[in-house]
């Protein structure tokens, strides 16, 4: 499931896009989708895979149906935290 806050509050304009498994394929599949370039797709920190969306691929993933979006960064990394909280006990 994909994950995304409404915007970057330390880069406005921006959206992170985040996987609730970290699975980079499911990433890189929906940054097609959306139109993102291949550099939106950020994998220095593999415990936080993500995208950074603007503009028209940003407008795109907000809109999609099945994506969770949240309003702000820390919001996201909390439900990130809980669904991997959740789905570790299982």
């Amino acid at each position: 499931m994909i994950v995304i806050d409404r915007e970057n509050l330390f880069a406005r304009g921006w959206s992170h896009a985040v996987s609730t498994t970290n699975d980079i394929a499911e990433l890189d599949s929906f940054r097609r989708l959306v139109g993102a370039p291949p550099a939106a797709l950020q994998l220095g920190n593999p415990r936080w895979p993500h995208l950074d969306l603007r503009d028209e691929a940003r407008r795109r993933a907000l809109a999609m149906d099945g994506v969770v979006v949240v309003e702000r960064t820390p919001d996201l990394v909390r439900y990130i935290r809980a669904i991997r909280a959740i789905t570790s006990r299982a």
